[in-house]
């Protein structure tokens, strides 16, 4: 059982319910701590990361197909599934390369299938589950961007917070049990896919910050 966050977007008020019930009809036997949020537009859609949007190709004056465009180029790991009426719009939504299309006229088996598809999609990512402020947090390993730790406080750090807990790097690196998160000096740890460049000395991560890197840490980076 894992947690997802989902987005449901299009501008049909009573569709948009009706997707939402059925939504939560199927997540409560594939998810745990699972999130829905809908909206009518894209005005608040990129305020925050979704790991799914169920997204309506033809949202009146908007284009869904430049929304998902949008959304990949700020979230790039995040999953697109387009829901439309009109079926031919299906052929210009493949440049986005969504992860499933569901058509309204068959919504019901075809949005059934969509989370079975996305059960076994998340059920092979990695999550590094916590207690954080009483509340069981399960972060997606994917959205670390690294860690730091001063005086045993512990810094984790993603695009969309930073979580803070009393606890050593070692204990940490036991804990995800990653290949993707290393160690490259005695306060930080990074995640290897958000680094975008190296040298002799420093990385660089996709936000912008450069981090130094230890020498007796180096041989972490050189296995990729």
């Amino acid at each position: 059982m894992i947690g997802m966050n989902i987005a449901l977007i299009d501008d049909d008020v009573v569709f948009l319910e009706r997707l939402k019930t059925l939504s939560n009809t199927y997540c409560k036997n594939l998810f745990k701590g699972y999130q829905i949020d809908t909206f009518l537009d894209e005005k608040k859609l990129y305020e925050k990361k979704y790991d799914v949007y169920f997204l309506d190709i033809d949202l009146g004056t908007e284009n869904g197909i430049e929304i998902a465009k949008c959304i990949k180029e700020i979230y790039a790991d995040s999953i697109i599934i387009f829901i439309s009426s009109k079926s031919y719009l299906i052929f210009n939504a493949l440049k986005v390369q969504p992860f499933y299309f569901v058509r309204k006229s068959n919504v019901e088996e075809e949005l059934a299938y969509a989370f079975f598809l996305l059960k076994d999609c998340y059920m092979q990512k990695e999550y590094y589950s916590f207690k954080y402020n009483y509340d069981d947090v399960n972060l997606l390993v994917d959205d670390i961007l690294y860690v730091e730790v001063n005086d045993h406080l512990l810094t984790i750090v993603t695009k969309e917070k930073s979580f803070y807990i009393y606890k050593t790097i070692k204990e940490l690196l036991n804990e995800i049990d990653s290949k993707n998160i290393v160690q490259i000096n005695r306060k930080n740890c990074v995640n290897i896919n958000h680094i975008i460049s190296e040298n002799k000395t420093t990385i660089k991560l996709d936000n912008g910050l450069i981090l130094k890197v230890g020498k007796m840490y180096k041989k972490n980076l050189k296995q990729f």
